[in-house]
């Protein structure tokens, strides 16, 4: 049975794809409102799932045009959204004919649920909703626009509130505050920081970090200056580190900074705020200012190698563990998907005996390199045993992850490893799975993984196997 999701965001799509799709429902998509329509009519899908604010046709207008369209009328549509809330828009969307109304998150369950339940109404050829009897054009459009209007003024007042008090405590603040996104660039600073950098704030807004504080041309990389930034990003933790910055004259200033994470509602960081003072100037005691700066240096790579594989400068088990149950809770809250994949090197104990444990290491070392290269950008790796790795994969479903798994596959078995000496050609095995509802530990996601590498070995190796 088909049905059609229209969200112009890729990650309620891909919700929706893969949470209909494991229940046997043919998913088609679209990302906006005209090509939904034209979809409609090209599909005839037996049910519509449609987000409400999109650009160029809403989803009020679309289930206007549904409704006025003889032949598709009848045609059941569910509303899912996280922008319209109030008792009045729904009371609209009852009025022009929709089916049901879903308010974002919704549990996976509850949203088969009500699939289930409208296509079964459809089916009985019961109204999946109250009667769709059209609302005359003028009264249609004087309502909609009453709430669309209503809508965007509580918007912008909104937006304009957090943004006066955003600027309030910037302003509050005695030292400087900076605001930098994951690509260095400077999204909100306030005066204090302006000044100490001798730079107007608008001049500041919009440009890259290191470009405006260092006078650089690409970003800060220790030894000589220790950025913040990556380790922020890579820890999600707040860490306080000893930088420099150059003042309106060109003098060297050490500034002691306390750079924190910005996070989104899934808890992922996309940015950080710096906040720092200037404690000393360079030329008042070098000796000590190298001394502390060291002293960071050291406290920075020590953290970085508490969760970093010696052998493979992979992520190591412990580190790669502790994310797969952050991302396996988070999955849980949000109802989007999470899959896994374990790795394991065919025969490596055979490489080690033939070759030597010395050689052992650099077919490790080249095939961590190999898997970690052609990932997506944001899976996870870890070396979790001598020869095995574990990859997760949030926001990813089934069959993407077997795309993936398939790939890495391929390109270790490709092409030969060798120390200029001798060479030697390896293969991978991959048991791949995804989260399901009723997986109530990280625990049961990771054997499931296990076992489907465990059949992929029993199967002859040099493949993936996947359990669902």
């Amino acid at each position: 049975m088909k049905i059609l999701v229209i969200d112009d965001d890729h990650n309620h799509r891909r919700l929706l794809h893969d949470t209909l799709s494991v229940h046997g429902y043919e998913v088609v998509s679209a990302e906006d409102g005209e090509e939904g329509f034209r979809k409609i009519r090209e599909e005839r899908p037996a049910l519509v799932i449609t987000d409400v604010l999109m650009s160029g046709m809403d989803g009020f207008q679309l289930l206007r045009e549904i409704r006025r369209d003889n032949g598709l009328k009848d045609m059941p549509v569910i509303f899912y959204t996280g922008t319209y809330l109030d008792q009045e828009d729904q009371d609209l969307a009852r009025e022009i004919g929709v089916s049901r109304y879903l308010l974002k998150p919704t549990l996976p369950s509850e949203i088969v649920k009500v699939v289930r339940d409208v296509l079964e109404e459809k089916k009985r050829n019961k109204p999946a909703g109250p009667s769709s009897a059209a609302l005359e054009e003028p009264v249609f459009l004087k309502l909609y626009n009453e709430r669309l209007v209503n809508k965007l003024k509580i918007k912008n007042v909104e937006i304009e509130r957090a943004r006066i008090f955003l600027a309030h405590i910037m302003e509050g603040i005695g030292d400087g505050v900076v605001v930098i996104g994951r690509d260095y660039t400077v999204v909100q600073v306030n005066s204090a920081a302006a000044v100490s950098l001798g730079v107007a704030k608008p001049e500041i807004i919009g440009r890259k970090c290191y470009e405006v504080i260092h006078r650089r041309s690409s970003p800060c990389q220790a030894p000589d200056i220790v950025c913040p930034l990556p380790a922020v990003l890579e820890t999600g933790e707040t860490t306080t580190v000893l930088h420099t910055h150059l003042d309106s004259a060109g003098n060297e200033l050490y500034i002691e900074i306390t750079a924190s994470p910005v996070k989104d509602s899934d808890g992922r960081t996309f940015g950080m705020v710096e906040t720092y003072r200037n404690i000393m100037e360079k030329k008042i005691d070098d000796e000590l200012v190298n001394l502390v700066q060291k002293l960071n240096e050291t406290q920075m790579h020590l953290r970085l190698m508490s969760i970093t594989d010696e052998l493979t400068g992979l992520r190591n088990r412990r580190y790669i563990m502790e994310r797969l149950e952050e991302e396996f809770q988070r999955a849980r809250r949000s109802g989007r998907p999470l899959s896994l994949m374990m790795l394991d090197i065919d025969h490596f104990k055979q490489v080690n005996d033939v070759n030597g444990h010395l050689f052992g290491d650099i077919v490790l070392r080249v095939v961590s390199m190999r898997i970690k290269s052609h990932l997506r950008r944001h899976d996870l790796v870890g070396r979790v045993g001598g020869e095995e790795f574990l990859v997760v994969s949030p926001d990813s479903g089934l069959d993407d992850t077997i795309m993936v798994a398939e790939r890495v596959r391929k390109v270790v078995n490709d092409e030969a490893i060798c120390d200029g000496v001798r060479a030697v050609s390896v293969a991978l095995s991959a048991g791949v799975t995804m989260m399901r509802e009723n997986d109530t530990s990280v625990d049961m996601l990771f054997s499931r993984a296990d076992t489907a590498l465990y059949k992929a070995k029993a199967e002859g190796r040099n493949r993936v196997v996947a359990l669902p």
